[in-house]
């Protein structure tokens, strides 16, 4: 939750703190692609931030544990990275350098200099950069990389630090249906290191929403709707959401049901007492 400002309140907003999230639950595995999903403002990108520990401001309740245990964030920001949804980087460096950068300014003193750059081979293969190495990144739009081929190297970037958790914040935002694809097909291939992914993802096609293993999907307010595998064309979906309406077309017909009958109680005693009068 986080204090109300000022303009809400001259809006008529009187509460004096604004609950972004609420009673949110779930769980995300090592090996297993995760989607976070909801409605513009439901709050995915805040999730993210707080299960990031990117979040200062405000007050958090709740607890956040990694395998059993209670989160420290000061452990969990050396084994976590984070792709932000703008790419930010440097126009005048290769691909390479960009990732030596961040391979030297990120993992531990104790990794020796063949070791880091070894590393960082194998991490632009994995991405599909090493054709690429030498390539000027540029400014986005007007020379160098592509906006596809520069959301790569953001992945990249954060993966050469050896992250066990990553966070990616809409990693398909602003591309095309070819696009989204190489980048997804890079996002998949670091879920198959054993690492744990989480995306926030918008509007997906349907071609990217199969893509992911699991599902969070949260509506305004900050709620969880649904939290669990999608299955084989999201059939484990659709069943829990069949399921989930026939229940509440069944509780919506028992209270008409109900209501039913008190109205016709009262037109019976009214009908009697109208009787009565006449």
């Amino acid at each position: 939750s986080v204090d109300t400002h000022r303009e809400m309140k001259s809006r008529g907003f009187m509460e004096s703190r604004l609950q972004l999230l609420s009673d949110i639950c779930g769980a995300f595995r090592p090996g297993v692609l995760t989607a976070l999903v909801g409605v513009s403002g439901a709050g995915k990108t805040t999730l993210m931030d707080v299960l990031a520990g990117r979040k200062t401001s405000g007050t958090i309740e709740g607890d956040i544990r990694l395998s059993g245990y209670p989160k420290i964030q000061e452990t969990f920001a050396r084994i976590s990275g984070y792709c932000e949804q703008t790419d930010i980087h440097s126009p005048n460096v290769t691909v390479y350098e960009s990732l030596i950068y961040s391979a030297w300014l990120r993992l531990s003193p104790e990794v020796n200099e063949n070791t880091r750059k070894a590393f960082v081979e194998q991490v632009m293969a994995l991405v599909e950069l090493d054709v690429m190495r030498d390539a000027m990144v540029g400014l986005h739009g007007v020379s160098g990389l592509s906006t596809e081929q520069r959301k790569r190297l953001t992945i990249a970037v954060e993966l050469v630090s050896n992250p066990s958790i990553i966070f990616m914040d809409e990693p398909t935002s602003g591309l095309d249906a070819r696009a989204a694809a190489i980048v997804m097909r890079t996002v998949q291939n670091t879920v198959n290191t054993g690492r744990t992914v989480v995306c926030t993802i918008h509007q997906p096609s349907i071609d990217i929403f199969e893509s992911f293993d699991e599902l969070l999907l949260m509506k305004r307010g900050g709620r969880v709707t649904y939290a669990g595998k999608l299955g084989r064309h999201s059939n484990i979906l659709v069943k829990y959401f069949e399921v989930n309406s026939k229940a509440q077309n069944l509780r919506l017909l028992q209270d008409t049901t109900k209501r039913n009958k008190e109205i016709r109680k009262q037109f019976k005693w009214l009908n009697y007492c109208s009787g009565i009068f006449n």
